[in-house]
């Protein structure tokens, strides 16, 4: 009978083993928040309540935008007290507000290897968090790391992915020939609803509304604000994007200018596109294009501007009723400019041709009119 005796020393030895570690068993601290086993050994320590609390605390110190800092000061408190999964992530997402980018991947690393959900969420932070670190000699690495991240995102299922090519989130991403394959190969097969749909709505809503009537000549031009480059990923709505994309020398730069008009048949957009090799005064033209509700080429006509001084320029207006005019300025130069060269010093004058008539049908086709009826 006497083995018996050491019964209760077992059991107490035993719950003593399996029990939820006191406050006084506190194993994190500054040096190992970010070491997934030293907080897995810690998942059960420390007063559930006081770090909930102090959790929440630091959600609403955070969401309020005045005192992010002291925010992350409370998410690691309520971390050192009883860690947590939604902690990390939470915590995450101020580092990355407050441009920690190094050590907010260190607390999605611990979000994800604890099982947050949804993981898709996850993948979205560590794309921006590469996305915008200060790369330096890295920068290829980093964007590499991004797109990779937006990839899997997508292929998780993360709901927006036009946020991808958002310039406020991820301002040089969409420059990234990486990114553009990693975007377009989830959109083709990743876990999102109708995903041609989502490229043609990042796409379109790139254009900025602009009423009509609208203008596009010389005085125009030289007042025009610089405008967002159209990435490579969209060359399904821009063909000359693939000459531009596959250019030893990098090819034409596309750029957003206006969107003209939209109903449920069609959209009217203009777009304009420059020489870049032509130096910082390289002249732009412009393309007006209709399409339909997917995103397929209706129609389109360069309308404005010219490439260089090789061609004619060409002013635009478009009216409310969708009728529009194209005139044509002959250049003359001074001297023959196959041999003096095609320069704005050896342009002697430019006289307007007789306009054109156009009008936009209900089915958004260009069609050519008379002046009695644009004057309608």
């Amino acid at each position: 009978m006497k083995p018996l005796s050491f019964l209760p020393l077992i059991l107490v030895s035993f719950i003593a083993c399996h029990a939820p570690l006191g406050p006084s068993s506190h194993l994190l601290n500054d040096s190992n928040l970010y070491k997934i086993d030293t907080v897995r050994m810690s998942l059960y320590a420390g007063d559930e309540k006081e770090a909930g609390k102090t959790l929440q605390a630091a959600i609403d110190l955070y969401k309020k935008g005045s005192d992010t800092a002291g925010s992350i000061t409370l998410f690691k408190q309520s971390i050192f007290v009883r860690p947590t999964v939604k902690a990390y992530f939470e915590l995450a997402g101020a580092l990355l507000a407050t441009r920690q980018y190094g050590e907010g991947i260190g607390a999605l690393s611990i979000a994800e290897k604890l099982g947050y959900t949804p993981l898709a969420n996850v993948m979205f932070r560590y794309a921006y968090a590469y996305a915008n670190m200060d790369n330096g000699e890295f920068s290829r690495e980093h964007l590499k790391a991004a797109s990779r991240y937006v990839e899997l995102a997508i292929q998780m299922g993360y709901p927006r992915p036009v946020q991808f090519t958002e310039k406020s989130l991820f301002p040089t991403l969409d420059g990234f020939y990486g990114f553009e394959r990693a975007y377009s190969d989830a959109l083709a097969g990743g876990a999102i609803i109708n995903p041609e749909k989502s490229l043609w709505d990042s796409y379109k809503e790139r254009f900025p509304e602009t009423a009509l009537p609208f203008t596009i000549d010389n005085k125009w031009i030289a007042t025009r604000q610089p405008a967002e480059d159209i990435a490579y990923l969209y060359e399904r709505f821009i063909p000359e994007i693939r000459e531009a994309k596959w250019s030893r020398g990098g090819g034409d730069v596309n750029f957003y200018v206006a969107l003209l008009h939209k109903e449920p048949a069609f959209i009217a957009v203009i777009y304009g596109t420059y020489d870049p090799t032509n130096g910082p005064d390289a002249e732009s033209s412009y393309t007006l294009v209709t399409y339909d509700p997917h995103g397929k080429i209706i129609d389109r006509m360069g309308v404005a501007g010219r490439r260089d001084l090789t061609q004619n320029f060409r002013s635009f207006i478009i009216r409310p009723d969708l009728s529009f005019q194209v005139t044509e300025y002959h250049t003359t130069f001074k001297v023959n400019p196959d041999s003096a060269g095609y320069d704005s010093s050896n342009v002697s004058g430019e006289a307007p041709q007789p306009p054109v008539n156009y009008h936009i049908t209900a089915a958004g086709k260009f069609e050519r009119t008379g002046p009695a009826l644009a004057l309608r």
